[in-house]
């Protein structure tokens, strides 16, 4: 059962499912700048738009303060993905990592720094980041998952219930 999750990027896509999913599970944000971390924590997170509505998460810039996660969603611009994944290198040995990057080769980055069942992630949602606490949800598409390399279909199936349960589109292939 998933109940925490850690979004790693804070961006649009990663401030959309950082609040969507604090509606389900206990969300941790991974952010690059400690006052974005520090914004998140005391204000949460706004949703405009297609939603309408405050997500409650935590957030620090430190990984070494972020605790055991079930699921990271990688939700970094490809150039920041190595980066991202170093910070999780040698660390959460039990959680399933999900990548949504646009392009292909996010999966074998990830796979350099971790030995983490791997998800593969495509997302073609969108919106506009405000400020570091406020983005609007613009377009609602589905995020289409699957397993990369072994990683059980069943945990894709898991996953893509989650994301719906919090009000967000999914499908498992």
């Amino acid at each position: 059962m998933i109940e925490r999750v850690c979004i790693v990027g804070a961006g649009v896509i990663g401030s959309l499912y950082a609040a969507h999913l604090s509606r389900v599970a206990d969300v941790w944000v991974l952010t690059r700048r400690d006052e974005h971390a520090r914004a998140l924590e005391e204000q949460g997170l706004r949703v405009s738009g297609r939603a309408d509505f405050n997500g409650a998460v935590h957030a620090s810039a430190d990984p070494d303060a972020i605790p055991a996660f079930d699921v990271a969603i990688v939700a970094t611009k490809g150039t920041g993905l190595d980066a991202a994944a170093t910070a999780l290198e040698g660390r959460f040995a039990d959680a399933t990592i999900v990548t949504v990057q646009n392009g292909l080769g996010a999966e074998r980055i990830v796979r350099r720094h971790g030995d983490w069942p791997i998800v593969s992630g495509v997302t073609f949602m969108s919106g506009t980041r405000h400020d570091d606490t406020h983005v609007e949800y613009v377009l609602d598409t589905e995020t289409w998952l699957g397993p990369y390399n072994g990683t059980p279909y069943g945990r894709v199936e898991e996953l893509a219930r989650l994301i719906e349960r919090a009000g967000l589109k999914a499908r498992a292939f």
